[in-house]
């Protein structure tokens, strides 16, 4: 009979521990492996690879999860669901509507990649949340440590070479997502989750060392955006914790209270101090006004409310705003024009997602976070137990900090950022599902192996995305490095073998054959050059570099009309194209029209206000190029 008892025993247990250890290993798989994965031989170590990663982790942890969640999930799709369902659907559909559909492909996959980690998140609460809430405890303090470790080794080198001036900090501090300001919004998100998993620590030393290593870090990584985030987050927490939390209250208005109103008196002071360095200036907020960095960003969301306008309902299609961006003309952007910098984000995500997606799209995306809001507050009425009303408070208090970094950076890229929002949103939506449950929903009942086939496919295609756009990027790398040994043979091939169906432009949205043409260019073989060089037109007819070098290959073979047009569709969208104006003044004055070489020669300027040793240089040798240009006009007019 005992033994009878012992082999019933076994036969119960072993599926439960089997069903256990499912979950914790998709767990440290999904927020895990792929928050740290990077590939050393991608021209970007971390946005593919991430990608790929997070896609393989999320089908590994649907093939362990399977019987679990076809048995035990909960099928019924509440209005949240709807809605982050919805989100996927009109991100995809804009591929339709996109200029490139490499890019709009990997951009809205990535929305899919979020509907995933939610659903994931959600039922895993369901399912199973003392082994869920045990396991992101270790995985918060894991990541939050290793994140850590990392970014003050790469902090201490900086100090010991160049001290931690902003400029060094983004160069060194570049080892954990690509760059410090990335890597600060990493950080305060994991701050957040920190203290939403505190009470489950074992050892009580880890809540406050940890705690205290992060805030540091953020204070001295000099990320304004994320000061702003912490700063609105905690005093969410506290304000609405005063309201629900009565025992709570007395502390708040008797202790926290008059501390933080002595240091917004602090503050206030501090405010008016524009000196101390480069840390004590960017920890004044005022200061971001005045800032370089403050009048790049406004004049960039200008130029992309102009290009809006354009695009009011549907915008440009996901992944396509780099691409339309300069279509608007980039004058009055001063690193734009002078040092041929390019934007590939409009590092504000609200923004971005308008011009893409347009005014429903725009609607849409703000929905989301409006929802998860509302759920939350209308959750808080009607939860009794202040453990949980803190709990939906915590993470009220982190979506916030992640809305307020969306406003200046770009999580929405991100794949590892977006699986700690899709970690919020699911965890919220299971904490709230008292608030759904009241309204409309639906029961899936024979449609859930439908609905895991399909996952399973979004999945699968989604790791063939990420598996090309891995392989052009290790070409796009030989090919910069050929390109530095003037190596032009292989520079066209290996950019001809970076460019896929999936991969076809390289990090500051430049074709892939634009590289190849100027390649071949350089070989002389002009006629393959030209091929490849309207190829690039077709595929960025508003980049002022592709449209340069194409007009230089059209005069080369004697295309001069051709030429000129593309010149003044070059200086049309960037006025400061000195090399531009030279080329229109020589291919005038070999047509013999003098008036017009002539004033387009006078077109060519300097720089106004030189503000570095490299501008100084570049004017020294604009008027060096000036008097060589004159005297070829000259001999050209005899």
């Amino acid at each position: 009979m005992q033994q009878l008892k012992t082999a019933v025993r076994s036969t119960t247990e072993t599926p439960a521990f089997s069903s256990l250890f499912a979950w914790k290993l998709s767990f440290w798989l999904v927020f895990g492996v792929s928050t740290l994965f990077f590939w050393p031989l991608c021209l970007d170590l971390y946005l593919a690879p991430r990608f790929f990663s997070l896609a393989f982790s999320l089908l590994v942890a649907g093939f362990l999860l399977r019987k679990s969640l076809y048995a035990q999930a909960d099928w019924r799709v509440h209005g949240f669901d709807f809605w982050m369902l919805g989100w996927y659907v009109f991100n995809t559909a804009s591929i339709f509507w996109a200029y490139s559909w490499s890019e709009a492909v990997f951009y809205s996959q990535k929305t899919g990649l979020l509907l995933l980690v939610y659903w994931l998140v959600r039922q895993g609460f369901e399912i199973q949340e003392g082994v869920v809430r045990q396991t992101l405890r270790q995985l918060v303090t894991v990541l939050a440590s290793v994140a850590s470790v990392i970014v003050l080794v790469q902090i201490g080198w900086a100090f010991s070479e160049r001290g931690l001036d902003n400029d060094t900090l983004y160069e060194y501090v570049n080892g954990v997502f690509g760059n410090k300001s990335l890597t600060t919004d990493f950080l305060c998100l994991m701050l957040f989750l920190h203290f939403l998993l505190w009470r489950d620590l074992r050892l009580k030393f880890v809540g406050p060392t940890l705690a205290c290593t992060l805030i540091l870090l953020i204070l001295v990584l000099q990320t304004r955006t994320v000061y702003l985030a912490l700063a609105a987050g905690i005093l969410f927490y506290g304000v609405a914790r005063a309201f629900t939390d009565p025992a709570f209250r007395p502390v708040f208005l008797k202790r926290i209270l008059p501390i933080g109103l002595l240091f917004g008196a602090i503050l206030v002071l501090f405010l008016q101090w524009k000196g101390g360095g480069s840390m004590v200036e960017r920890l004044n907020p005022a200061n971001y006004l005045e800032s370089a960095s403050a009048n790049e960003r406004r004049f960039v969301w200008y130029k992309t409310n102009v290009l809006n306008a354009d695009h009011f309902w549907w915008g440009v299609g996901d992944g396509s705003w780099k691409l339309w961006f300069p279509s608007k003309n980039i004058e009055g952007g001063y690193r734009l024009q002078e040092q041929n910098v390019v934007f590939t984000r409009a590092h504000n995500d609200y923004l971005e997602v308008r011009a893409e997606l347009g005014i429903l799209g725009a609607f849409w995306f703000c929905a989301l976070f409006g929802l998860s809001f509302l759920s939350g507050i209308m959750a808080l009425r009607m939860e009794q137990a202040q453990t949980q009303r803190n709990e939906i408070l915590w993470l009220l208090s982190g979506l916030l900090a992640y809305c307020v970094i969306q406003y200046f950076d770009f999580p929405r890229e991100r794949p590892e950022l977006q699986a700690l929002l899709g970690l919020m949103l699911g965890w919220l939506a299971w904490r709230t599902k008292g608030f759904w449950q009241k309204g409309p929903g639906m029961v899936v009942g024979t449609g859930r192996k439908i609905g895991g086939y399909a996952a399973a496919v979004v999945l699968v295609f989604c790791l063939t995305i990420g598996w090309y756009r891995i392989q052009g990027e290790m070409h796009n790398v030989s090919m910069l490095k050929a390109q530095v040994a003037k190596n032009y043979a292989k520079v066209a091939k290996e950019a001809a073998l970076a460019a896929n169906v999936f991969y076809e432009y390289d990090d500051v949205a430049l074709p892939m054959p634009y590289h190849q043409g100027l390649a071949l260019a350089h070989l002389d073989r002009i006629e393959e050059a030209e091929a490849a060089f309207e190829m690039a037109y077709w595929m960025n007819p508003w980049s002022f570099a592709v449209t340069n070098n194409y007009a230089t290959v059209l005069a080369q073979v004697g295309k001069l009309d051709e030429a000129i047009l593309l010149f003044e569709k070059t200086v049309a969208t960037n006025p400061k194209s000195d090399e531009g104006k030279s080329n229109l003044a020589y291919l005038y004055m070999k047509k013999g029209d003098v008036e017009q070489a002539m004033a387009w020669y006078h077109k060519i300027d300097t720089i106004v206000k030189p503000q570095t040793e490299q501008d100084r240089l570049k004017n020294e040798q604009t008027k060096r190029d000036q008097v060589e240009l004159l005297k070829i006009l000259q001999d050209l007019q005899k």
